[in-house]
């Protein structure tokens, strides 16, 4: 197979620019989002956290009584380019056995869009689907 540097123009560094090294500036994303829609259905809280430089996602599904949290999971950071110091969106995954939800987030003035893709391992029948749902701090 043959070893690839990039597949597309925005995979390479601009003339005479070098990569940051390190890891990026989680303090964009940190902290406790809260759905926009007071009725959401989906996800209606997101708490993200920088533990030594990892990130941290715990999100909560609305229920009928509380949020349900579903717990805590690793995230990955990404910026807005090649050459970013500071993280701007973010994915993450939760395995519920029945069902697989990948967390795909970015911030935009000052709020978080959060898409989901939902799909089901079970034998339910149900369909695999998207969300997209809007946070703020």
């Amino acid at each position: 197979m043959t070893s690839l540097e990039y597949v597309r123009a925005e995979d390479q560094l601009p003339a005479g620019g070098e990569a940051p090294g390190g890891a990026l500036r989680l303090a964009p994303l940190v902290g406790t989002w809260y759905a926009t829609d007071q009725e959401a259905l989906g996800i209606v809280r997101l708490e993200l956290h920088d533990s030594d430089g990892a990130l941290l996602v715990r999100a909560f599904g609305a229920d009928v009584t509380e949020p349900y949290d579903w717990g805590e999971v690793s995230g990955t950071p990404y910026g807005h380019g090649v050459t970013a110091v500071e993280a701007m969106a973010f994915s993450a995954i939760y395995d519920f056995g029945f069902l697989i939800t990948i967390l795909s987030a970015y911030l935009i003035q000052g709020m978080l869009v959060l898409d989901t893709f939902n799909t089901f391992t079970d034998s339910s029948g149900r369909s695999n689907y998207f969300t997209r749902e809007f946070f703020h701090r």
